[in-house]
């Protein structure tokens, strides 16, 4: 499968531009013991990262923690979220299924976080 070419996912909470970053495997609860490519929201305090093989997840919580990500129905991609567009769409290149995607208010994500945090 070959990702779209220059396509930086948003976050699904707060919808600014997530970092590519490396982080180990492990940390992620995956078996493979080696550092994997992963983006993480930009968002100060926030710790939503996206990953191709699992969606938008929360660093350090359990795997049901927060909505899951749509996948699309023609690729089975996990659909990653582009504000300036206010939809979530495919990575796949060549793919273009979308689905509309809003940002959560801005009370009901500190929230979110905030609960999460104390957990």
């Amino acid at each position: 499968m070959r990702a779209k070419p220059d396509l930086t996912p948003d976050c699904d909470v707060h919808g600014e531009p997530m970092c590519k970053i490396d982080y180990p495997s492990s940390a992620l609860g995956m078996v493979k013991r080696t550092d994997i490519t992963i983006w993480l929201c930009s968002h100060h305090g926030c710790q939503r990262y996206f990953y191709g093989t699992v969606g938008y997840r929360y660093l350090n919580l359990p795997k049901r923690a927060g909505a899951p990500t749509p996948q699309c129905s023609n690729e089975g991609a996990y659909l990653v979220v582009q504000r300036a567009l206010g939809s979530y769409i495919c990575p796949v290149a060549g793919c273009t299924k979308k689905s509309h995607w809003q940002a959560p208010k801005e009370q009901a994500s500190r929230e979110t976080v905030a609960s999460l945090d104390a957990a």
